[in-house]
């Protein structure tokens, strides 16, 4: 199940907005069959809007309210089910999934609809079970995320464990403990999971750069967003599934947001995210064609989709800041800082007073050997040769 577009009729700020997705069977799909696709754009312009409303459409049995938007969708064996009022033929797909979830026969591994809301920080509720079934459009609990990761990292080594054929005892919990490690590998974490606690009835400890161990819920703010919601998803084993993410990047070093989607990339297979997010390292990730920009008209004043139909100029943060999120790459100070001390280089002044307080000012910002002012010493070099 996946959507090919969506015709957003009038949900808070947006009106009339229609959206292209990338689907699995795109030729920027991953190797597993998953895709990512990203909506960005400065904040208020209404990209939890989209997911939100794509949630709720897909939560709400299809004959009780009046739709908010529109959108073309196909199941598993590729059939489109374009949607059509007087067909209603989403909401008999939808009436499908409702009964074989009454009936007891859908599996954990069906396609769904999963949600994952933003998150600034987290509660720890420590958990004696982990009920996980079936439910075909799933908003993710925010105040268990900490609790439930914790549970399930205990129960994933465990399991690794008893299906082991190691004799060594800590040689099998140590290739458990590698096998969990290595979803993550990509983040370069400086805290990794280390050993289960003895003492305490087998919870799960991770091991800092300082060498200390420490619980789940002593983690960073960045590593406890990486763990928890990253864990989230791999407990309910998507498989030809949709996956909202709202702004991932969240406590997260610029490092990890550049590799976060690898990491998401690699959950399931067949599925299709779709994440909204104002990161430049997140949106340089993906091929241009999985890029919808959202930013108001000029004219109309409204909030249009930009869909990006040629890559830009360069991935690196500056060209992603200017092109894709209209923002200054470099503060405007130093920009006006560059173009006067410049000035006077290519005009011989720069011993000037002038020129020698601008290059006092410059200096508190960066150092003589950034790039600019190697470049200033090097015209000043050419012309004094």
């Amino acid at each position: 199940m996946y959507i090919q577009s969506v015709d957003i009729k009038k949900c808070r700020i947006l009106e009339n907005v229609v959206l292209r997705f990338q689907t699995p069977n795109d030729i920027t799909a991953q190797t597993n069959g998953n895709v990512i696709n990203i909506i960005a754009g400065v904040n208020g312009c209404g990209k939890t809007s989209v997911l939100r409303a794509i949630y709720e459409e897909f939560n709400t049995p299809w004959n009780t309210r009046e739709s908010i938007i529109e959108f073309d969708a196909f199941s598993l064996n590729g059939q489109f089910l374009k949607h059509d009022k007087k067909l209603n033929v989403f909401g008999q797909f939808w009436h499908r999934q409702r009964q074989s979830i009454d009936k007891g026969e859908a599996k954990l591994s069906d396609e769904k609809l999963i949600f994952l809301p933003s998150q600034q920080s987290f509660d720890f509720q420590p958990q004696a079970q982990l009920e996980l079934k079936y439910v075909f459009a799933q908003e993710v609990n925010k105040r268990t995320l900490l609790g439930n990761a914790e549970f399930y990292i205990k129960e994933y080594v465990l399991g690794l464990e008893r299906k082991s054929d190691i004799a060594d005892p800590k040689a099998r919990t140590r290739a458990a403990i590698n096998e969990f490690n290595s979803h993550f590998l990509d983040a370069d974490l400086l805290t990794q999971l280390d050993d289960l606690s003895a003492e305490q009835f087998n919870r799960p400890l991770f091991k800092n750069v300082a060498g200390e161990r420490v619980t789940i819920d002593q983690l960073s703010d960045g590593e406890k967003q990486l763990y928890a919601r990253v864990i989230a998803l791999m407990m309910l084993q998507p498989q030809d599934s949709i996956i909202l993410i709202d702004e991932p990047e969240i406590a997260l070093h610029p490092a990890w947001q550049q590799k976060i989607m690898s990491i998401y990339a690699n959950i399931g297979q067949n599925n299709q995210f779709i994440i909204a997010t104002h990161s430049p390292q997140i949106i340089a990730s993906v091929p241009y064609q999985n890029l919808i920009l959202l930013r108001k008209n000029p004219e109309t004043r409204q909030i249009e989709a930009v869909h990006c139909d040629q890559p830009p100029t360069g991935v690196d943060v500056n060209s992603i800041l200017s092109e894709v999120m209209g923002a200054e790459a470099q503060p405007k100070k130093l920009t006006d800082l560059y173009r006067q001390y410049r000035e006077f280089v290519e005009n011989k002044e720069e011993h000037s007073p002038q020129a020698l307080q601008i290059k006092s000012e410059l200096l508190k910002l960066e150092s003589p050997e950034s790039a600019f002012m190697q470049e200033m010493q090097f015209l000043i070099d050419l012309r004094e040769d």
